[in-house]
């Protein structure tokens, strides 16, 4: 069975906006390339495609488009993951959570944390290494009009399987 998450994808413009951020030269520290930048909505997991498809567009009907705030600064989530917050989507995730509660891995019990993975660090950072002095910024929004299904390709390579418009 297929890795599927759910996620929103942000515009081209803003994408191309987060590749041009600086990018400091850290040992061991791998930026995220632009292609692979979304919002996770829930991650599925394993996961049978067919049934999510249909969770996913019933609920895409009862969901109105949001307004996604990235940054203003990055942050560590956990030890080794490097985020720019994403702030609006809450309901969204939640109505996501809800309607695929069912598939795939069982939701967390955390409360959602809307971010975009914009870096990672190896197994073996040295806690010094962050914050850099240089530590990049950003102040952006977007709306988020669709969500995606997306499945991890055996190479660690995204591929959507459908985009839901919310209404």
């Amino acid at each position: 069975m297929p890795r599927l998450f759910v996620a929103v994808w942000p515009p081209d413009d803003l994408v191309a906006r987060l590749a041009e951020m600086p990018r400091p030269d850290i040992d061991g520290l791998r930026w995220t390339t632009p292609e692979r930048l979304h919002v996770t909505l829930r991650f599925l997991g394993e996961c049978d495609e067919t049934p999510a498809v249909a969770g996913l567009g019933a609920v895409s009907l009862a969901l109105t488009p949001a307004r996604v705030t990235l940054g203003p600064s990055l942050a560590r989530l956990g030890r080794s993951v490097v985020v720019v917050p994403a702030g609006g989507l809450d309901v969204i995730a939640a109505a996501v959570t809800k309607a695929t509660r069912h598939l795939g891995q069982p939701p967390t019990n955390r409360r959602f944390t809307g971010h975009m993975t914009i870096a990672r660090f190896r197994r073996d950072w040295r806690l010094g290494q962050w914050p850099p002095a240089e530590l990049p910024t950003l102040d952006a929004t977007f709306t988020a009009s669709e969500i995606a299904l997306v499945r991890v390709e055996a190479g660690g390579a995204y591929t959507i399987v459908q985009h839901f418009a919310l209404s």
